[in-house]
């Protein structure tokens, strides 16, 4: 039974997956695949563009720096030292780069470190998908064997070797025990191809896989030293990357002012709510109010009916003086009655402009939130307007060199270039120069008009031997 790494931090969904394998609550199967590609065209594009060089001579925000009781990974002597003091399962050190390149070339050196037992592995891990559902591993061990195999969701699957061997392989390509191996993998999805020490080792493709992180795999009870870790890519590689990269910062960004817009017009919503409640409240006591006014409306009329009536039958002989007491008395009521039709008047004007001050500002709510999405709106154009036209320009610019130069060459078309070969033999020593020596931060200069010679993937000088 094979057990599925456990990984570090960065990827707590391979954790999950693969500590549940490691507790019994569910088993790796391991199945062989055919190997179907072997007769592959291998991949040859110039990977010339340097996206990640560590040298480990100094302890990096890259690369994990652990000291516990089960591991220990640490930079010493311009090596990372790795030791995996755990007797049952291995660890992958992924390192914090994040890659999202679907076209790229590692590499990186390996060799294991002497102890009392021959079952150490080591090797390198690449492609782990984002989800933690998938990754694959070149690994070796003492015997000269190396294995390759695929993370599936839970399961692992050998594309090297067969069910028998657990999936290793025999190869005279990798070097003797306490000697670094040198790895290449060239990855162009889905094509994958391994070199070992400049040897070709074997080319398959991986389906439906997308960029991922990358590190090293240490083996239960392993010890293990790298001298370097390098990651190149080809330039069209790179500006597809970076356009990816610029792509999804902007969906991020857009998403980000869409949630924020949201937020606002849902608290303006809420306002408007709220002053909907209060206007409603306003309108309940309103209404309440003409309710009482009616009734009291009610109750004079029917008085003044009752007088009429009493007037008209009762007081047909009645005195002088009664009659104007009582005629008194009655203009006294027609005029509260009047007194207390206008306070109605002045409750239902008083319901209208509350209506009418709703509406607008409900409608002021909504032209401030239209206002902000224009202004928005004409930013985003402007910019995208700006950055068109710088590119246009820098288009029309270049054309206009390719056609002067072009125009040059057709007006001097004898004019040719004498090699002074006295320059040409300083020029090589001094390219050779370059070559043996490493190139310093401070030899690089920021100028960028300026080419310097991209470095030269060469192993650093013999270690010392453990």
């Amino acid at each position: 039974m094979t057990k599925a790494p456990v990984l570090n931090r960065n990827y707590d969904g391979i954790i999950t997956v693969l500590n549940r394998l490691r507790n019994g609550s569910a088993f790796a199967i391991l199945l062989w695949l055919p190997l179907s590609s072997m007769g592959q065209t291998p991949i040859s594009l110039e990977f010339n563009e340097i996206q990640l060089r560590e040298e480990f001579s100094d302890k990096s925000e890259n690369w994990p720096y652990l000291t516990t009781m089960e591991n220990l990974y640490v930079p010493d002597k311009d090596e990372y030292f790795m030791h995996r003091r755990h007797k049952s399962t291995p660890y992958a050190i992924l390192t914090d780069w994040k890659n999202n390149l679907g076209t790229f070339n590692i590499l990186t050196t390996l060799k294991l470190g002497p102890t009392e037992t021959d079952d150490q592995t080591a090797g390198v891990i690449f492609l782990v998908q984002p989800d933690g559902k998938g990754a694959v591993v070149f690994e070796f061990n003492k015997s000269k064997q190396y294995r390759i195999k695929q993370l599936v969701g839970a399961y692992y699957k050998f594309i090297s070797g067969d069910t028998e061997s657990s999936g290793w392989v025999k190869s005279s390509a990798l070097a003797a025990k306490n000697e670094y191996n040198e790895i290449d993998i060239r990855v162009q999805l889905p094509q994958i191809d391994i070199y070992v020490n400049k040897k070709f080792i074997q080319s398959f493709d991986l389906m439906d896989f997308k960029p991922g992180g990358m590190g090293y795999l240490i083996g239960p009870d392993t010890k293990a030293k790298s001298d370097y870790f390098y990651v190149y890519s080809t330039a069209e590689a790179s500006v597809e990357a970076e356009l990816d990269t610029k792509k999804t910062d902007d969906n991020k960004s857009a998403l980000a002012q869409l949630g924020k817009l949201r937020y606002e017009l849902e608290q303006e919503k809420r306002s408007l709510k709220e002053c909907q409640m209060e206007r409603q409240q306003a309108v309940t006591v309103l209404e309440e109010e003409m309710a009482k006014l009616r009734e009291s409306n009610d109750r004079l009329g029917l008085q003044n009916r009752q007088l009429h009536e009493f007037k008209d039958n009762v007081l047909v002989e009645v005195d002088e003086d009664v009659f104007l007491t009582l005629a008194e008395n009655l203009k006294a009521e027609i005029i509260k009655n009047g007194k207390l039709e206008s306070q109605v008047q002045v409750y239902k004007d008083s319901l209208k402009y509350t209506h009418v001050q709703y509406n607008k500002l409900k409608l002021a709510l909504l032209d401030k939130a239209i206002s902000k999405a224009e202004k928005e709106k004409v930013v985003r154009d402007q910019k995208e307007s700006a950055d068109t036209k710088k590119e246009i320009e820098t288009e029309l610019k270049d054309k206009k060199m390719n056609a002067e130069q072009e125009k040059w060459e057709v007006s001097h078309p004898n004019v040719v270039a004498k090699v002074d070969t006295s320059l040409l033999s300083d020029l090589k020593s001094e390219i050779k120069k370059e070559t043996l020596t490493p190139i310093s931060n401070e030899e690089v200069s920021e100028d960028e008009s300026e080419a310097r010679p991209l470095p030269v993937k060469v192993r650093k000088a013999q270690k010392k031997q453990d």
